[in-house]
């Protein structure tokens, strides 16, 4: 889908990567929002209260350390709980569901929202872009993950890329 969606941009825009064109990278978005739910860079948030408050029907004091796991919350959202959770699968981000907003918060939310990532968004996108027109190109996708400063492969996660002919 990333190389129709890539051709059918380059008809449209010649090999020029402009806003117009990433803002129609509707595919890549999704690819970028179900790889960020499922190896979100950062695996938690960590707060404070601000003042006492009744959470999941316990009372949390004020000055209280709360911890987000959000490797854990994304993996267990109900949208997508019956639906192969563990399963990367793009097109769940082209649904209702997937399109609501503060549906998903790896880089945060609200007033503490990430100033960079309508930014990181976009590299990702000219990246998935400049690969996927370029290149032909295979991943073992057998492997296990584990937690250092963000999610990494234990097998190095071999990549095999070969110039486009």
């Amino acid at each position: 889908m990333l190389q129709q969606e890539q051709a059918a941009l380059q008809t449209k825009y010649g090999q020029q990567i402009n806003g117009s064109a990433l803002r129609e990278m509707t595919y890549a978005d999704a690819v970028i929002r179900e790889t960020l739910r499922l190896r979100n860079v950062v695996p938690q948030i960590q707060r404070v209260a601000a003042a006492d408050l009744e959470l999941g029907g316990y009372h949390v004091p004020e000055g209280t350390a709360l911890l987000l796991p959000l490797n854990h919350l994304n993996k267990h959202d109900p949208r997508w709980i019956a639906d192969q959770p563990d399963a990367f699968r793009p097109e769940r981000m082209l649904t209702a569901e997937g399109q609501k907003p503060g549906c998903q918060v790896s880089f945060g939310h609200g007033p503490r929202y990430c100033i960079g990532a309508l930014m990181g968004v976009a590299e990702m996108k000219v990246f998935l872009a400049l690969l996927t027109r370029g290149y032909e190109w295979w991943c073992d996708t057998d492997t296990e993950w584990e937690q250092q400063m963000g999610q990494v492969p234990k097998n190095g996660l071999p990549l095999t890329v070969t110039t486009r002919q």
